[in-house]
């Protein structure tokens, strides 16, 4: 009876220790996990944000932008004669292709600062370590639209008035031009873009690392729970043995005032 009873009076103080704990442990988990879900909708705005700025960033170095910007140019070479003032519209052309590529350098600086604002925020928050890598310079693309427009300069000359005067000689030269600009603005777009995927990439890579981490600490709960109910089990145990003493003390005392009698009784 001694050796249950200090048995039950431990395992019922580790029970009350173990529940207090647990329920705490639980709480807080859940309240961490509560305000992290909380932040997805501000992680989703900067995501709209962020494919918004990318959309016209790409619209800018694609296709249907580079021919907005040799439009003017395909105008003053599509007429049939001698084209006066091409030169000086080869000039203007070229300096809009320049400062569209300028305005994508300003543009990933622009994603650059909007993600590096975010990414701050989320690691004072919830501890995460993100960094955004510097916008790659376009510098370079800058200085291979000049010198394609110096290699093509000579076509818009005066030696090649009477070239420039076919149709269909000025149409091989737009598409030329063409060709070559766009396979820069590619470069430049494809540049951009691993970049992008970059940076984004490792807020991905946390996020989802830090919903496993959720997921393994309320497992690590969940573990703690189940050995406390074996706790309470083995306190049912206990009590059963406790049970079982107390009939066997009844029945022994039965017993013995059944011999205690039978002398009396001779």
């Amino acid at each position: 009876r001694r050796d249950l009873d200090e048995q039950m009076l431990e395992l019922r103080s580790l029970r009350g220790k173990n529940a207090s704990v647990i329920d705490a442990m639980r709480t807080r988990i859940e309240l961490e996990q509560q305000e992290f879900d909380a932040s997805a909708a501000k992680i989703q705005a900067v995501r709209v944000v962020h494919l918004k700025m990318l959309r016209e960033l790409f619209q800018r170095l694609g296709p249907r932008g580079l021919r907005v910007q040799l439009a003017g140019l395909g105008e003053a070479l599509q007429p049939f004669g001698v084209k006066l003032g091409v030169r000086k519209v080869y000039g203007e052309t070229f300096d809009r292709v320049r400062a569209a590529m300028e305005a994508a350098q300003a543009s990933g600086g622009e994603i650059q600062a909007m993600l590096g604002g975010t990414f701050r925020q989320l690691n004072t928050e919830f501890g995460f370590s993100l960094q955004v890598p510097p916008a790659p310079p376009l510098g370079a693309y800058v200085q291979e639209i000049t010198a394609i427009e110096q290699r093509h300069l000579q076509y818009v000359g005066v030696a090649n008035t009477l070239r420039l005067a076919q149709k269909e000689h000025a149409q091989r030269l737009l598409h030329a031009l063409g060709l070559r600009l766009r396979t820069v603005f590619e470069a430049a777009a494809n540049e951009l873009e691993l970049w992008s995927k970059t940076a984004t990439a490792q807020l991905d890579a946390q996020l989802r690392e830090r919903k496993r981490s959720f997921a393994r600490r309320m497992e690590a709960v969940n573990r703690i729970q189940q050995a406390a109910s074996g706790l309470v089990e083995r306190i049912a145990e206990i009590e059963e043995a406790e049970r079982n003493l107390t009939e066997l003390e009844q029945r022994l005392a039965e017993l013995t005032a059944e011999l205690v009698q039978q002398p009396a009784a001779n």
